[in-house]
């Protein structure tokens, strides 16, 4: 099976099932003017006025051999079922309600009237424009009302924006979550050291970078998906950590990340006008207590 039999497949399966109002192909694997990676998965938005009976795995079989499946909420609030098809095709489906499509479609239409509506619909307007047209979409199944729905995509929208309440929530978060971490390295406990280093870089520090590469005029994705293509030479210089199961190591990691967001997160407070709260104690007793652990003192 190639990479377009499966997709065939994909598009076959959904046209025959009579609670898919829609099937939408997005990023990369959308794009026809050229190849995707050979790497590259599938993205699907799944529309149906059942939503729940494809937050599970069991209905994937149908579609093709299916090594291995999961599903999970993501951090966005929705249910993404991922699998692993035959020849290592992957493939992430989002089932979505019809209701509240038409609705994000239908708001998107009026982007003037973005002022008076919900925030919650707002972020999916945002969220659906993201997924739309970060690399490109293809209608796999539906119909012409659902085309006609994505003319509003061509209409300007906001960017999403980081708000004051979040970037309040990330320092604190970042502050704190980096006491527990250079406990765990004294204790030590070096690779669960490792594992909450690596969320406290994706969950907070690159929210941050995201943020600043937006206000510099370059599109970003969240959890540091394709960070490479959006992060300027010295956040690259910088977002190069090494870790390992060794306290000295650790121990410049955890500072090598104190220097990024502290820079980040002062860049963003003077370009967005946020207050920060000071947090000088915290990261002069982190910064002396790490320099003892590199050294050896």
């Amino acid at each position: 099976m190639t990479a377009p039999e499966f997709e065939a497949r994909v598009a076959a399966w959904a046209r025959q099932q009579p609670d898919v109002t829609a099937l939408v192909l997005g990023g990369s694997r959308a794009r026809t003017g050229s190849a995707a990676d050979q790497w590259a998965d599938w993205d699907f938005q799944l529309i149906t006025p059942h939503p729940e009976r494809f937050r599970h795995t069991g209905w994937l079989a149908a579609i093709a051999p299916c090594w291995c499946a999961h599903a999970e909420r993501t951090p966005r609030g929705v249910v993404k079922v991922s699998a692993v098809f035959e020849h290592g095709f992957e493939a992430d489906f989002v089932p979505l309600a019809v209701w509240q499509m038409k609705l994000v479609y239908a708001a998107m239409q009026h982007p003037a009237r973005v002022r008076w509506m919900p925030r919650r619909l707002v972020r999916g307007i945002q969220e659906t424009r993201g997924f739309m047209l970060g690399g490109g979409y293809r209608l796999l199944a539906g119909g012409v009302d659902w085309e006609r729905r994505f003319a509003a995509l061509a209409l300007a929208w906001p960017a999403i924006e980081l708000s004051a309440g979040e970037f309040a929530q990330h320092v604190t978060a970042f502050w704190q979550k980096a006491v527990w971490i250079f406990k765990k390295i004294v204790r030590p406990e070096l690779r669960s050291a490792m594992h909450w280093l690596h969320l406290l870089v994706v969950h907070h520090v690159y929210v941050l970078l995201a943020e600043e590469a937006r206000l510099a005029g370059r599109p970003a994705r969240g959890e540091a998906r394709k960070a490479e293509q959006w992060l300027d030479a010295a956040r690259l210089r910088q977002t190069q950590i090494t870790t390992a199961p060794d306290q000295q190591v650790m121990a410049r990691a955890l500072g090598a990340a104190l220097d990024v967001f502290q820079e980040v997160s002062a860049s963003v407070a003077t370009q967005r006008g946020f207050v920060p709260g000071d947090y000088s104690a915290v990261a002069a007793w982190l910064r002396a207590e790490l320099a003892k652990l590199v050294t050896g003192s």
